[in-house]
């Protein structure tokens, strides 16, 4: 697949994971559970553990991973999951969590199924989550992204970073 050797060496999330934990930080609380989806190299999931968070990975390819991350899943078993999948078609058993986040995955989503991905990681999420969708080389520019989250989500909150081109924002279950 192309993407076994194409996010080999991405580390997508690694940037915003700061902004998610402070957001939420009054929420936040060890043992709950968050599912990162399109985790790629899932590098990221450390700052989670070290949140005492339970971590499940999804991704179209487990080449991604990195390998101290294939080692945690061994190591670590009770707290950190894989499970392949393509985010349109999650598997049922899937269980929700307590946090959803997915950083710079939805702009690559084709755009017939970008519905049923925020559909299905919305049904997944309890308290909240963090996206964050690079503006750049997309043709969707930030105030349609925000229509389309507030279709599934409530948006509560935008991190201004020093790139423009991207959009990120923590989000809660729709009211």
């Amino acid at each position: 697949m192309k993407y076994d050797i194409v996010w080999r060496d991405s580390a997508a999330g690694e940037t915003f994971a700061p902004f998610f934990l402070d957001g939420f930080r009054n929420e936040m609380r060890a043992g709950q559970t968050l599912i990162h989806f399109g985790c790629g190299t899932a590098r990221v999931t450390k700052t989670f553990l070290s949140k005492g968070l339970n971590v499940t990975l999804v991704d179209i390819s487990p080449y991604a991973l990195d390998e101290e991350i294939r080692n945690m899943l061994i190591l670590l078993s009770n707290q950190v999951h894989f499970v392949q999948a393509c985010l349109w078609q999650l598997p049922k058993q899937l269980k929700d969590a307590s946090w959803i986040y997915c950083c710079d995955v939805l702009e690559h989503m084709p755009k017939e199924c970008l519905d049923s991905v925020l559909g299905q990681m919305g049904e997944r999420m309890r308290l909240g989550g963090y996206l964050s969708i690079c503006l750049k080389d997309d043709e969707r520019n930030k105030g349609w992204w925000e229509k389309k989250l507030a279709q599934y989500f409530d948006l509560i909150g935008e991190d201004l970073v020093a790139d423009e081109d991207y959009f990120n924002c923590r989000i809660v279950k729709k009211k």
